[in-house]
């Protein structure tokens, strides 16, 4: 069998027909799907098990909730795939994935990086979509992946796992699966993949459609420790490039600027009260790694967004980020 493809499954009812439909309708057979409903409390699992009574090659388990990374771990370990595809269910296919790549996934290619967009919805209706590219394309081996890795990282490709395809045995050898964390396990197991791979392909075709904003996704509301999450994420990419004799300075600065900005950014979206976003933004730029990168010449914040911030004006950095989030809503 060349791929299995791992779902996770949690109070998606109104999402998980359209993605299950998406694969289902590739015009590819050689494949198995894994539906793991982690403990759904709607009829998320329902669905999945009428799809499992239609489809032979659908498998649904149910398994209480410990998490994303623990039921895509458990469909690892039901996998009998060559490949291996995670997908989120509030997501969907575009295009012939698996039968495009079928052909160039040979034995020995550990993983494959391909596009996606962003859609941005509002009940099921889209509403604009936006492309995520690759700054390059083709086959690299270990050398040349650790060459254009800095500049892969900054393009915003390398953090999730539902734009890859992961060999299966490669994981098994390197001992790769998710760690059981609040956020962030697909940054921290890809990491992980990166810093054992040897050959990796690059497309710049799209087929994957990442929907943005749905009530209820870990990425709709604002958690105080993501940041702290996002900062051990950040070391752990200098470690790697300090074990590829790499400097990470410069990628630091612009790694840092998107981080504050973003969550700054997300904060002004949230529906609470103004007194309290701005505490939220007050302990952010308070935390030390965060406060001494503020403080730093060589920053890559905007010179009013970076003066605003050391003058602890966070009010009106707020402010002007609850603009811009308007401005892209209308």
């Amino acid at each position: 069998m060349k791929y299995s493809v791992i779902i996770p499954v949690y109070n998606v009812e109104k999402y998980i027909d359209r993605c299950l439909k998406s694969i289902i309708s590739q015009n590819y057979d050689d494949l198995e799907i894994i539906v793991i409903d982690n403990g759904s409390t709607d009829s998320s699992g329902i669905i999945c098990d009428t799809y499992a009574s239609e489809y032979s090659n659908i498998s649904v388990y149910h398994i209480e909730n410990h998490g994303v990374g623990s039921a895509r771990n458990f469909g690892l370990s039901k996998a009998r795939g060559e490949f291996i595809y995670f997908v989120d269910s509030d997501d969907y296919l575009v295009g012939n994935l698996f039968a495009d790549f079928a052909d160039k996934l040979v034995s020995d290619l550990d993983l494959v990086v391909f596009c996606y967009y962003n859609s941005f919805e509002e009940d099921l209706t889209e509403k604009s979509r936006t492309e995520k590219s690759l700054p390059f394309k083709g086959n690299y081996d270990k050398d040349g992946f650790i060459k254009i890795f800095k500049e892969l990282f900054l393009s915003d490709m390398l953090y999730t796992v539902w734009n890859k395809i992961y060999r299966r045995e490669f994981l098994l050898e390197n001992n790769l699966s998710f760690e059981q964390y609040e956020l962030g396990e697909d940054v921290r197991f890809n990491l992980n993949v990166y810093r054992n791979v040897n050959r990796i392909f690059l497309s710049q075709d799209s087929y994957y459609v990442y929907v943005i904003g749905r009530k209820g996704s870990a990425m709709s509301s604002y958690n105080p420790k993501r940041i702290q999450y996002q900062l051990q994420e950040l070391k752990m990419v200098d470690s790697l490039l300090s074990d590829w004799y790499l400097d990470s300075f410069d990628l630091d600065q612009t790694i840092k600027a998107r981080i504050l900005m973003s969550n700054i950014y997300n904060i002004s979206k949230q529906n609470t009260q103004f007194s309290s976003k701005v505490e939220y933004v007050k302990d952010i730029c308070e935390n030390k790694d965060i406060k001494s990168f503020i403080h730093t010449e060589e920053n890559d914040l905007k010179p009013f967004i970076n003066y605003l911030l050391k003058q602890k004006r966070y009010s009106t950095v707020l402010f002007l980020k609850m603009v811009q989030a308007l401005v892209k809503r209308s």
